[in-house]
């Protein structure tokens, strides 16, 4: 059972890491496998999550429903720089 608690936490995460990569991309690999997968996805940058992890199912899956949940929220919501209405 995912709790919503630490979907917003993951979110929160996820949302700080995405802003770090867009400000200075070199910081990518610095993060930790779930981060770079997360943050590849957000940024729908398919050249990101190979260097990360590989094809994006197998990706996915790496992430799991909890970093995928909060992936997708960062993504619909927007990060600063990008926020959707």
């Amino acid at each position: 059972m995912i709790h919503a608690a630490d979907v917003c936490d993951a979110e929160r995460q996820i949302r700080q890491k995405v802003k770090i990569v867009v400000a200075d991309e070199t910081r990518f690999g610095a993060l930790s496998n779930g981060e770079r997968i997360a943050v590849a996805l957000v940024l729908e940058r398919y050249d990101l999550l190979q260097r990360a992890w590989g094809c994006m199912l197998e990706s996915v899956h790496r992430l799991g429903p909890l970093w995928t949940e909060a992936a997708l929220r960062v993504q619909r919501h927007g990060w600063e720089g990008n926020l959707t209405a």
